[in-house]
């Protein structure tokens, strides 16, 4: 794909939580060399995570993340995510997963769906679609997600109060705010 010189390129990528209906989902643009660390900081404030677990991609037969030694000694840490360029592990059409909270296990397919020039040549990360809310953090994993809705349908439920409490008034499993989450993305150094 040919490009001027000097012009910036973009990835655009489809973020999607794994194994969950209703799907959430977000369409981001990158810039094709960003780090892998700074593309985890832009899944975390696409999809509204709170950073407060361990994550990492797996890409192809390979993991990328916190070069850390394995405490446990299972194995060998996963590449370390602040060296490696997101286009010198994936091209257009490519997926792979980026795993967030080893506990919960929110597994993220992304996909990079295509490469493109920037209008403005900006470095920047920008949201341009997405749908419904990203679960909270804490909450059981899909599992547990899924039965919080089931909850939330239902004001009779002995849970309901409970669940609702710990939510806040005003979470809403269908709201998704393009406009909230680029506000974060433009404070990203990318």
């Amino acid at each position: 794909m040919g490009s001027k010189k000097g012009s910036l390129r973009l990835y655009e990528l489809k973020l999607t939580l794994m194994y969950l209906e209703p799907m959430v989902w977000r369409r981001v643009r990158v810039p094709c060399d960003i780090t892998l660390a700074q593309l985890h900081d832009v899944i975390q404030v696409a999809m509204r995570w709170d950073d407060d677990h361990l994550h990492e991609f797996i890409i192809g037969r390979k993991r990328y993340g916190m070069a850390e030694p394995d405490p446990l000694g299972f194995g060998d840490p996963p590449v370390d995510e602040e060296i490696v360029r997101l286009n010198g592990v994936a091209k257009p059409k490519a997926k792979f997963v980026y795993l967030y909270d080893f506990g919960d296990d929110w597994a993220h397919e992304v996909r990079i769906e295509r490469e493109m020039e920037s209008e403005n040549g900006t470095r920047e990360a920008i949201c341009v679609a997405g749908e419904n809310a990203c679960p909270p953090e804490d909450c059981g994993g899909v599992p547990g997600y899924l039965d919080m809705l089931d909850v939330l349908a239902d004001a009779k439920h002995e849970e309901y109060g409970r669940i609702r409490e710990w939510l806040g008034d005003d979470f809403d499993p269908r709201h998704f705010d393009t406009d909230q989450i680029n506000k974060r993305l433009r404070r990203l150094k990318v």
